[in-house]
């Protein structure tokens, strides 16, 4: 019998290993191209997308997504997939499930990074955010997701979409959001402190509280390291007493010879996950620019941890 992830949580001391970048994998090792719309290219590429999970669990991942960020009828919208919401959360749920390995676990991914803002900065209304979320939780549900994963720049948004998950079920929500490092130190996109942000998150009823995305391993100087994960784990946990989740990038992006190269290694990223985990860190992985290798590296310094 799977054992109950918040289950896990509480009476382990487990460090579980989240994959996060599913959009990068299937374009870099799966032709998938880059302008598609996620849900729609993982529905017409079921065996690519399972065996992408397959290599994941095989890594060391304890948790992936099922590509569902885009899935929600704002997304959706400007691809004119929006009458495929459904189809596209149920099934990739399902696909998902199918090979998750027994102690594993699938959280369908909501994001709030919507072409549009709530009201009054944008025309999104209250109703018509928690509506569309509704719309795409209830079949992830339906199709037995383990949990909820929010994610995104509009934190505003987010505590909508936690709400829907909380309203329609009991699963597990993990909720995270994206900062930014400018001269006042680290902020969201709307300019609240990492300690500010998790109290949101955590009111909001969140059961794991993070962060994802965002320079987090390297400084704009790529040969010095920063350790801007760590620096933002101490700050948002001044903000709750929820458990942390930890999926930085590998670094800063930058453009070299028309690709787009990430500079944090697996083995550099490996080498910061333990200063995380004494932070208080319990989901850990990457986000943009990481890889399968990534994942593997992690894993395999959690499991040395605990030997």
């Amino acid at each position: 019998m799977a054992m109950d992830f918040m289950e896990r949580l509480r009476n382990t001391d487990d460090v579980l290993v989240m994959f996060g970048t599913m959009q990068t994998l299937l374009v870099d090792e799966y032709s998938k191209p880059m302008e598609t719309h996620l849900g729609e290219w993982i529905l017409a590429h079921p065996e690519e997308f399972q065996d992408s999970l397959r290599r994941l669990y095989a890594a060391g991942h304890d948790m992936v997504h099922p590509g569902t960020q885009a899935n929600s009828p704002f997304r959706a919208k400007p691809f004119g997939v929006q009458d495929r919401v459904y189809e596209f959360n149920y099934q990739s749920v399902k696909l998902a499930k199918e090979v998750t390995p027994e102690n594993c676990y699938v959280f369908g991914l909501v994001s709030s990074s919507n072409p549009d803002w709530l009201e009054p900065v944008g025309n999104m209304t209250h109703d018509e955010v928690y509506n569309g979320y509704r719309e795409q939780v209830l079949p992830m549900l339906e199709a037995g997701v383990d949990g909820i994963f929010v994610s995104g720049n509009h934190i505003d948004e987010s505590v909508i979409a936690i709400k829907v998950a909380k309203d329609h079920s009991d699963i597990p929500v993990l909720a995270a959001t994206v900062f930014y490092a400018g001269k006042k130190g680290f902020r969201t996109m709307t300019g609240l402190d990492p300690k500010a942000a998790s109290a949101k998150l955590q009111e909001a009823g969140a059961d794991v509280v993070g962060f994802n995305c965002g320079l987090m391993t390297k400084s704009l100087d790529t040969s010095e390291w920063y350790p801007a994960a760590t620096i933002l784990l101490k700050e948002m946990k001044q903000g709750t007493d929820k458990y942390l989740l930890a999926l930085p990038d590998a670094g800063l992006a930058q453009l070299i010879s028309d690709r787009t190269v990430y500079p944090a290694s697996p083995g550099e990223m490996a080498s910061e996950v333990l200063n995380w985990v004494d932070v208080g860190a319990r989901i850990v992985g990457g986000c943009c620019g990481t890889s399968i290798e990534h994942g593997r590296r992690v894993s395999a310094v959690l499991k040395e941890r605990k030997a």
